[in-house]
C-alpha cells in the first residue's frame, strides 16, 4: 500500500488477497479474507474524513461502505455456517 496526496492505494498482485506484503516488486497488499477487505474499506474512508472530501467522494464511500458491509455479512456467514456444522455432527454422534 502506498501514500499519495493523502491517499493509499491498494494493489493486488494476481488473484491473491490481503496481508502484508513483503515482496519488494509488488510492494503491496494482498486480500486473503473479508477481514482485509474490511481493512482497506476503513482505511480509504478515514484518509477521505481526514481530507474533508466526503462530498466529493460520496459514490466512492458509499461503495466501500457497501464493500465493508458485505465483509462483514460474510465474516458472520462463515460463523454461523462452522457453528451449524458442530451441532450437526454432534447430532450425528447422538
Amino acid at each position: 500500500m502506498t501514500r499519495a496526496g493523502g491517499l493509499r492505494f491498494l494493489s493486488i498482485a494476481g488473484c491473491t488477497f490481503m496481508s502484508g506484503n513483503n515482496n519488494k516488486r509488488t510492494r503491496g497488499l494482498t486480500i486473503k479474507s473479508p477481514e482485509d477487505v474490511r481493512r482497506v474499506a476503513r482505511w480509504v474512508i478515514s484518509d477521505i474524513f481526514q481530507e474533508d472530501s466526503q462530498i466529493e467522494h460520496a459514490g466512492k464511500v458509499n461503495q466501500l461502505l457497501q464493500t465493508w458491509l458485505k465483509g462483514w455479512e460474510l465474516e458472520k456467514l462463515e460463523s454461523i455456517e462452522k457453528r451449524l456444522r458442530a451441532l450437526e455432527d454432534e447430532r450425528r454422534n447422538r
